[in-house]
């Protein structure tokens, strides 16, 4: 018996019970829901259960049979992604740092993530390690005021830990002191990952980009038309790690970076492979405009256009990523980093995508952080959220009438110590007046006594 809060609750987009406006603010519907993305027009569209294709739509995307697993895996890694706040932290910390002062901070960051990939290639992990430690650090410490020496180590602490959670490779500390250049002692690094994995208290499980990918791409495969090879996961990871290199990935969720990674990947395809159909279908927890996905792929794209094509310097950025990429496709001239290259120019020459672009990445992460707090929370401290996912074809009506709780009941003294908060600052405030006031009061005094002795 597992726990029911971690369990899915099948409905249907069209006929749910949850589709009405008798629910209070408190109680909202948090469904899965199948879109369609049409790569012809660029157009995204949600699946209704009233269409006439909907069966074929919702048994291609379901897998039913054998397959249906991989449904069931996307959603619960949906009800991860809706369950955790670490993006919507990081992007209202992202929208609060003016980064011209970070500028120097974020450089730094763009050399740690580079060499995080270039360990993760040397030692042959999983595609998804980087990305992992990367959501972690940027959840955690970016842009948090730690010296660049301590976010290095930090850095390094959450790869250790996130290498051991996804590969059974063995690196030993004193070879990861080396990839630091010794910079870094052995029982500093060990006293580091002790004391991250304490802090993190087993709470490291996050819903990444690359997976979301793999599952799309499976979901969308079919029996003449095979989407999860190695070539278009290569290409959809080179997307993902220049995404990553940049400071305003964390900002965004993993599906909705995964999507616009798909839409590069496929657009890209479709120029080698005419046979991708162009209908492919996603699942969400929030409805995002196509706009939106366009804007994140256009600032993806951009980057990669300006990108050297085979970096020789280590310093680059872009080195280890461009690296990782060419170790798959440098046999295939189609695949080439050039063709990629030009292929993000036209890319970004399109006038939708242009436009976004042009309206600037903050306004893109303000836009989503809107859309995940309309889905997601509440200002009531206590939610209850109705799980339902879409689109089983036979939805049962014991499935749709279980509920779940999103959000914990906190603590007693939890509440207590946060309404001491303001209180604590009010009286320092009055300390600190009081002490001026009286520094202000003996200088006069000591003035006065002066210019009464200059008299005499």
């Amino acid at each position: 018996m597992g726990d029911d809060r971690n369990q899915l609750v099948p409905g249907s987009t069209g006929d749910s019970p949850f589709n009405n406006n008798n629910l209070t603010a408190i109680q909202r519907p948090l469904q899965s829901t199948i879109f369609c993305y049409n790569f012809l027009c660029d157009t995204l569209e949600p699946i209704s259960s009233t269409s006439a294709d909907y069966h074929t739509h919702a048994s291609r995307i379901q897998r039913v049979g054998p397959h249906q697993y991989l449904f069931e895996h996307t959603n619960t890694l949906l009800l991860l992604e809706a369950r955790q706040s670490h993006t919507l932290n990081f992007s209202v910390l992202w929208l609060r740092t003016v980064l011209q002062r970070s500028a120097v901070s974020l450089i730094w960051r763009q050399s740690i993530v580079n060499w995080l990939i270039g360990i993760q290639r040397k030692n042959h992990m999983k595609e998804e390690v980087a990305q992992h430690c990367v959501r972690l650090l940027d959840a955690r410490d970016t842009l948090r005021g730690h010296y660049d020496r301590d976010y290095q180590l930090r850095a390094m602490g959450y790869f250790i830990l996130v290498a051991k959670f996804h590969n059974r490779i063995q690196v030993k500390l004193e070879e990861y002191s080396r990839y630091s250049a010794n910079a870094f002692d052995p029982r500093d690094i060990g006293h580091i990952v002790r004391h991250l994995f304490a802090e993190l208290n087993f709470d490291f499980q996050l819903a990444l980009p690359q997976e979301f990918v793999e599952l799309f791409l499976e979901l969308n495969s079919t029996e003449s038309c095979k989407l999860n090879e190695p070539k278009i996961r290569a290409l959809s990871n080179l997307f993902i790690h220049v995404a990553c290199i940049q400071s305003w990935s964390s900002c965004f969720n993993a599906s909705l970076l995964a999507t616009s990674v798909l839409v590069l990947s496929f657009k890209f395809m479709r120029q080698v492979r005419p046979d991708i159909p162009h209908l492919n279908y996603i699942l969400w927890t929030c409805t995002y405009p196509v706009e939106l996905v366009l804007g994140l792929a256009g600032y993806i794209a951009m980057i990669v256009a300006d990108m050297p094509s085979e970096p020789t310097d280590r310093a680059n950025h872009y080195f280890y990523a461009t690296k990782l990429y060419n170790d798959e496709c440098h046999h295939e001239n189609h695949f080439s980093v050039n063709n990629v290259k030009k292929f993000c120019r036209e890319f970004v020459q399109g006038s939708m995508v242009n436009r976004q672009i042009a309206l600037g990445m903050r306004s893109l992460v303000s836009q989503q952080r809107r859309i995940i707090e309309q889905s997601y929370f509440t200002p009531h401290p206590l939610v209850t959220v109705t799980q339902q996912t879409t689109p089983l074809l036979n939805p049962t009506p014991t499935n749709l009438s279980r509920l779940i709780s999103d959000t914990p009941r906190k603590p007693p003294h939890i509440d207590q110590e946060e309404q001491k908060q303001p209180m604590r600052l009010t009286v320092r405030a009055v300390l600190a007046a009081k002490r001026f006031g009286k520094l202000v009061m003996e200088r006069r005094q000591t003035r006065q006594r002066q210019d009464m002795i200059t008299v005499a």
